[in-house]
């Protein structure tokens, strides 16, 4: 027993000092919110780079990206592309850093460049984030090789500078913080709170960015904050000084939203997405009704619903553009004179809702897509239809017809290489317009059987739960539908333009283009919500791609499929010459000693035997 106890207070002592050693060691941190002063125009942060790190493998988006086939296909372009390469250095060098979490705050955009001060903290050593400081630094005194470095201290913390002409950029490592600035009063100033922080002088002590955070999601990945009335005044100011000074109307729509505020944070295998424009004093709306949604089919894979303005008021200039600009609008607008309208009874003809409706069956080569607006007055919307396809020179005209209680517009048929026929059917309830007839009628069918199909589905319903409930727009896209249609009708067609470009040859492996299996078996439906409050508007995105990222993918996955033609075109020789922008002077003319020629010695004459040709009247065109 006396041998016992002696160990046990060793033991104790030797805890004891542990603890008091790494306390003595660990370095409290203030986290960005309190580094940034409250008068910050913009904030940009990555609260926590460690949790989203390990969120990541989690998305379908890593999942996809973690399936043998995309690896086997994104192998040769690892292995080829440089930028690639140089991305998984980084990414090993980051590692390495032990990042927490990283800012950047703008403080003013006055003058010629905005004041900023921005920075990460890390838990790895200073001698690793040199390293991966390198070659920024390096590209920075490239650049500006007249450039001088200099070092400066603030109390005990070393400042690095690097200055060109007015410019002055410093770093420090204070704390747990890397920081960088081209604002050196506040850059020392930072470094003299980083223990402690700014308190009530803090951004996140201020009221405006608490209230226009608060509708973002708890512990995201990313958060995104804008003064909207600092930033309004300075672009303002921008455009009247250079003469262009902007509606009034315009202005006022700005001034109402004080801040925007935006959030990104991944939820297992979905991501979602949050915005919010703070905007005190609107009047609260109605639950969106989504009525188009009357038109679905059991196809059906995309679906949009929003509020049509009260009223087209589109101001004087923006009239004058669309009477030149649109062909066929000055002869709309006539003709609704004619009918006793105008443009902005619009809202007494349709409202209050606008929807879309895409359906794609299983082994059709394209979408069938409806456009459908809600009638306030059948009458005036058939004015409004009337005036819009109403009669044009030529023979081929939009033929009327009335069946069983539905108005028919039929457009001329399709010439040329367009092959669609726009059909217009308006209803006591109901504008439906789509590229086909048949595609028209079976949308009234569906309408008629009092069944909203996609509405009762599963997925529907759980992804409505998602977001909040939409006042002011809606959408719902089901990704695994998209994808197995889209890419598995494109695939051959991708596969077969990458194996005829001999560059993209050098990155992609056209035979190795994963199966649309691999892919759609990860997905699920996106939706988009939007809602109006009395604080602001709402708008949410949840889905394994947002609705932002889907518009993004899909052009990229557009260029990419038409790189080679677009490839093939410029190598044709069509070619920009930028000299063609600039205004072209007048040749000088050579001096001669002839007298000048009369018109009649330099406009010849027709040929008495070649009489002139009438002509030829345009071909009608369609004004839908």
């Amino acid at each position: 027993m006396k041998k016992v106890i002696p160990a046990v207070i060793v033991l104790a002592a030797i805890a004891t000092v542990t603890f008091l050693y790494l306390n003595k060691q660990t370095v409290h941190h203030v986290p960005a919110t309190e580094l940034a002063p409250a008068e910050t125009i913009f904030f940009a942060q990555l609260p926590d780079l460690k949790r989203t790190a390990e969120r990541w493998p989690k998305t379908a988006v890593a999942q996809i990206g973690a399936e043998p086939e995309v690896k086997a296909f994104l192998a040769k372009p690892k292995a080829n592309a440089p930028q690639l390469k140089l991305w998984d250095e980084k990414i090993d060098q980051l590692q390495n850093v032990k990042p927490g979490e990283a800012f950047i705050a703008v403080t003013s955009i006055e003058g010629n460049a905005p004041r900023f001060i921005g920075g990460f903290s890390f838990h790895g050593n200073k001698k690793d984030v040199d390293a991966l400081l390198a070659e920024p630094r390096a590209e920075l005194k490239q650049n500006w090789p007249t450039g001088k470095s200099d070092v400066t201290m603030q109390g005990k913390t070393e400042i690095e500078t690097f200055s060109y002409q007015d410019t002055t950029i410093g770093e420090a490592f204070c704390e747990d913080w890397y920081l960088v600035s081209n604002d050196m009063e506040l850059l020392r100033h930072t470094i003299d709170i980083a223990g402690r922080g700014l308190g009530e002088k803090a951004l996140g002590a201020n009221d405006l960015y608490r209230k226009s955070t608060t509708h973002l999601p708890a512990d995201g990945e990313l958060v995104m904050f804008a003064r909207v009335g600092t930033i309004s005044d300075r672009i303002i100011s921008l455009l009247t000084a250079a003469g262009q000074p902007p509606d009034a109307k315009q202005v006022a729509d700005w001034k109402k939203i004080q801040a925007i505020a935006m959030g990104t944070k991944f939820e297992d295998a979905l991501m979602r997405d949050t915005l919010f424009l703070y905007s005190p004093g609107n009047a609260p709306e109605a639950p969106l009704a989504q009525s188009s949604l009357a038109l679905s089919d059991p196809d059906t894979f995309l679906t949009y619903s929003t509020l049509l303005p009260a009223t087209l008021d589109l101001g004087d200039a923006s009239m004058g553009t669309f009477r030149t600009a649109v062909p066929g609008f000055l002869n709309f607008e006539n003709a609704l004179t004619a009918k006793g309208l105008k443009l902005g009874d619009f809202g007494k003809a349709f409202g209050p809702e606008f929807g879309t409706i895409v359906d794609w069956s299983a082994g059709a080569a394209q979408p069938s897509t409806l456009f459908a607006a809600d009638v306030r007055d059948a009458g005036v919307a058939k004015n409004f239809v009337e005036a819009l396809t109403g009669e044009q020179a030529g023979p081929q005209q939009w033929t009327r017809e009335e069946k069983d209680g539905v108005t028919f517009y039929q457009s001329p048929p399709p010439q040329g290489l367009f092959s669609f026929s726009p059909t217009v059917a308006v209803t006591d309830h109901f504008l439906v317009i789509g590229f086909s007839q048949p595609a028209v009628l079976a949308g009234l069918a569906q309408l008629k059987s009092g069944k909203a199909a996609i509405a009762a589905t599963p997925a529907f319903v759980q992804a409505a739960k998602s977001v909040s409930a939409p006042t002011s727009g809606y959408g719902y896209l089901d990704l695994k539908a998209f994808v197995e249609r889209s890419y598995g009708t494109l695939r051959p067609f991708i596969a077969m333009s990458l194996a005829f470009s001999p560059d993209s040859g050098k990155y992609l492996d056209a035979g190795k283009l994963p199966g649309t299996e691999a892919i759609s078996k990860h997905l699920s439906p996106a939706v988009y919500s939007q809602s109006v409050s009395a604080d602001g508007t709402l708008i949410e995105s949840v889905g394994p791609l947002t609705f932002n990222q889907v518009v993004g993918v899909t052009l990229g996955g557009a260029l990419v499929a038409a790189y080679p033609m677009i490839e093939s075109t410029l190598s044709g020789g069509l070619k920009l010459d930028p000299s063609l922008l600039q205004p072209q002077q007048p040749k000088p003319v050579p001096p001669t000693d002839q007298p000048p020629k009369t018109e009649s010695e330099t406009v010849p004459s027709p040929a008495p035997s070649e009489p002139a040709k009438p002509a030829s009247a345009p071909a009608p065109t369609s004004q839908l």
